[in-house]
């Protein structure tokens, strides 16, 4: 796939200059930071509507790009672009050598800014380590002209339950991935992180104004979907910042959401959706309804007369070296209509699940496809209802 070019300036005034201020706030140390800020020339991360060789050369041999800026938000909810004085500070914020970026000057973030009708609150100077913030007050002043008066209010889309520290490099890098290859390995790829992953969704949801501490709510939650392709998309947003590139959003709250979630709302007779979009205003992938249900299996007990030779000895010998297991449960189940099993586990209450789990499906996977759940889940209350223990400690 065609690239851009990486940029290669450099700012060694400026650098110098926001750590002096940063050493010493005066107002001489300041003017002098912005005198070097007014000068220079910052590295912006894009999001190309498409790549590269995707477009077709004009009669001169030259092809048009389409890109927009990407913006940041803080705690508050106000959005700020991000500006990096060179490549190094760029990747401490992104470590994605291959992400997509233009070379900015001042002047021409002040031409974006500085407009009636944008509601971004300025821009941030390298965030991950220096995080020197320039509001489009300042840079009205130091451009001498006034802030539009009628600049729109921000949405407010209030983070719930510790959605504004959901990442998903993950995801991102293997969607990167499956567009550039689109290939089935390509898919099952990102289908195996999303099915790990958390995603931020927005939510209309009417919350008490006074909670007390340790009190239990119960609110009801309105997932909100999209239009997309002629039909209407569950939006799987991959941070808080993706979730507020919507400027059209409504006032709402963001929740977390897991793909099981998801495939479960979906999975409802009653839903209109035609299946998940990952990041609709930037990355905009979609799968329809039938693709999204299948990255999480859908799982159903079968009947078993019998399991591989050698696949319980196996497995107790493995299970006598988890000290967290005191017993542990073995059925057939089908996976997306799939054959293989599922061994359910009772488990010390600090027991390191994941850890085990994953040691213990490694162990059954020769045998066959493997699930493995605790004793507490749905699925392992109806293990038990069928199947007597083949370990105990």
């Amino acid at each position: 796939m065609a690239q851009l070019k990486k940029p290669t300036i450099k700012n060694p005034a400026l650098v110098s200059a926001m750590a002096e201020f940063k050493a010493k706030q005066n107002p001489q140390t300041e003017k002098e930071m912005l005198d070097a800020i007014a000068e220079a020339s910052f590295i912006a991360p894009i999001a190309l509507q498409k790549q590269l060789d995707e477009v077709e050369p004009d009669e001169n041999g030259q092809r048009q790009m389409q890109a927009s800026l990407m913006a940041v938000s803080n705690k508050d909810g106000s959005k700020f672009f991000p500006a990096f004085t060179d490549w190094l500070e760029f990747l401490k914020w992104k470590n994605d050598p291959e992400a997509d970026t233009m070379v900015i000057t001042f002047d021409q973030y002040c031409g974006i800014l500085l407009k009636q009708g944008v509601d971004i609150n300025g821009i941030v100077i390298n965030p991950s380590e220096t995080n020197i913030v320039i509001r489009k007050e300042k840079m009205a002043e130091m451009k001498g002209v006034s802030v539009p008066a009628d600049a729109p209010k921000n949405h407010r889309i209030m983070p719930l339950f510790g959605t504004e520290k959901i990442t998903n490099s993950e995801v991102i890098i293997a969607a990167d991935r499956l567009r550039r290859e689109n290939n089935e390995d390509a898919k099952n790829n990102l289908f195996n992180v999303m099915r790990k992953a958390r995603f931020v969704a927005p939510v209309l949801m009417e919350m008490p104004k006074e909670v007390k501490a340790g009190e239990k709510i119960n609110a009801q939650a309105e997932f909100i979907m999209l239009n997309h392709d002629g039909g209407k998309f569950m939006p799987l947003f991959t941070s808080l910042p993706e979730l507020q590139k919507w400027t059209g959003a409504p006032d709402c709250k963001a929740v977390p959401m897991s793909m099981a979630n998801y495939t479960a709302m979906l999975s409802d007779p009653k839903s209109t959706a035609a299946g998940i979009v990952i990041d609709p205003f930037s990355m905009g992938l979609a799968f329809s309804k039938e693709q999204a249900l299948n990255i999480q299996p859908r799982l159903e007990l079968r009947d078993i007369e019998g399991v591989p030779e050698g696949m319980q000895e196996a497995l107790r010998d493995h299970l006598a070296t988890l000290p967290a297991v005191k017993k542990a449960y073995l059925d057939g189940i089908k996976a997306n209509g799939a054959d293989g099993y599922v061994i359910v586990m009772d488990l010390e209450k600090d027991a390191d699940i994941p850890t085990i789990a994953d040691s213990t499906a490694q162990i059954a996977k020769q045998y066959g496809s493997c699930v493995v759940a605790p004793v507490d889940s749905p699925l392992g209350k109806k293990v038990l209802e069928r199947r007597e223990t083949f370990y105990e400690a």
